[in-house]
């Protein structure tokens, strides 16, 4: 015949071939909500937290020290609009925004930015 027993007929071959055709899927669901739980969950660190204030303030401070050094490298006019945009951003408590723009700034200039750890956020 087409693979089934001799003795199962239309309705139960097609009952079988559904069950088993849901098995893997079903296998493969289980398996990957263990490997959810069983994830290590995610350390919390200064990337992890809302951007404040301080953190807008320490990195325009990296990056003005750093601009002496930086001034005549090629990617210099644009770090510093980077930097000034971001000067805004921050000054309009888009500390999210601001952040991001002033290590684009820094990096543009090739400083690497130093972690803040700020014990207190500021509003």
């Amino acid at each position: 015949m087409n693979g089934t027993p001799p003795h199962v007929d239309r309705r139960q071959a097609r009952s079988l071939a559904r069950c088993t055709a849901r098995w893997p899927l079903a296998v493969l669901s289980m398996l990957a909500v263990l490997a959810a739980g069983l994830a290590p969950a995610a350390t919390p660190d200064a990337a992890a937290r809302p951007a404040t204030a301080a953190d807008c303030q320490s990195l325009l401070h990296q990056f003005d020290v750093a601009w002496a050094a930086h001034r005549d490298d090629p990617r210099a006019a644009a770090a510093r609009h980077s930097r000034d945009l971001g000067d805004v951003s921050c000054s309009q408590r888009h500390y999210v925004d601001g952040v991001h723009l002033i290590r684009r700034a820094l990096h543009d200039i090739g400083v690497k930015p130093v972690k803040i750890v700020s014990a207190t956020p500021s509003h």
